[in-house]
């Protein structure tokens, strides 16, 4: 699925006189995007968490890479903190680095520091401006099974593949699967709690490429209750656009990011006094189980 941007011009023309439509394209300032959704591998040592930063344009502008002045990941459980640095030669992409005390090795956080019941900020720091992000890890489920069905939804040409996956127990679960090509989907298990639950999903053929032989990757991916309702408006938004359900939708969905440069008490702040003081994108650490599929005929 991809946006439709349709600018209609009618020019009625009567007795030598011309109406002009003017169109308003709601130019909004631009606003730092932080693309923070660190997937974590739980049978690895070492997690990517690298996370990208970007600023969003004008109605018809390209979405640029952005330098901000600090990036800050922190525990709250013991106040033990991951910094971040530059990537050389990655304009907008930011990655942790050792000191004396983080737990990071080789550009990588230790698996283990983030999958406790801890919660976890993340601070931004643009123009002179504290941005703060809030989560806490979120668990997922492997995949049981892909396989391919018969037909298209709509066009023969698309790609049925049928997922299954079994619910975790005893505990109120939200999901986002990644089916590649910026596809993505979340669920909750509201109607299969604790049981195995299958699906099916279409790729279109023309909006994706696909075809037959090729791989690929769909993951699952744990969610938070504000993190699967983020991406089903955002989802919604960007109607699976081609840069993404990251990039900056037609309209703006806020993700967990606030402005505290003022606010003395992290755990009481709320920005209902100042409701611009934001900026976009989301902050979450997901567990992510993997497989590859080919497309068959």
């Amino acid at each position: 699925m991809k946006y439709l941007f349709s600018i209609i011009i009618l020019l009625f023309i009567a007795t030598s006189c011309e109406d002009v439509v003017d169109v308003d394209l709601n130019n909004e300032a631009p606003r730092l995007i932080v693309d923070a959704l660190i997937r974590i591998d739980t049978t690895q040592n070492l997690t990517d968490a690298t996370i990208k930063v970007s600023l969003s344009s004008s109605f018809f502008g390209a979405i640029e890479p952005a330098s901000i002045e600090n990036l800050e990941l922190r525990k709250e459980d013991d106040g033990s903190t991951v910094p971040y640095e530059p990537i050389p030669g990655s304009p907008g992409m930011y990655r942790p680095f050792s000191t004396t005390t983080s737990p990071v090795s080789d550009n990588k956080i230790v698996t283990n520091w983030l999958v406790d019941d801890s919660e976890f900020l993340l601070y931004v720091t643009y123009q002179d401006q504290l941005y703060l992000a809030r989560t806490s890890f979120a668990p997922s489920s492997p995949i049981d099974s892909v396989t391919q069905g018969d037909g298209g939804l709509f066009d023969e040409d698309d790609k049925e593949v049928i997922v299954a996956f079994t619910d975790i127990e005893a505990q109120e679960n939200y999901y986002l699967f990644d089916f590649g090509f910026n596809e993505f989907l979340p669920t909750e298990d509201r109607f299969y709690e604790g049981q195995q639950f299958e699906f099916s999903y279409f790729y279109d053929a023309e909006d994706t490429g696909i075809a037959t032989g090729d791989e690929v990757n769909i993951s699952i991916l744990g969610a938070t209750e504000d993190f699967f309702n983020y991406m089903n408006g955002l989802v919604e938004q960007s109607q699976q656009g081609d840069n993404g359900p990251f990039q900056t939708p037609t309209a703006t969905v806020r993700g967990n990011f606030l402005n505290v440069t003022d606010i003395d008490n992290i755990d009481q702040f709320d920005n209902v006094n100042r409701p611009d003081a934001f900026i976009l994108g989301y902050f979450s650490l997901s567990q992510e189980f993997t497989t590859s599929f080919v497309i068959e005929e």
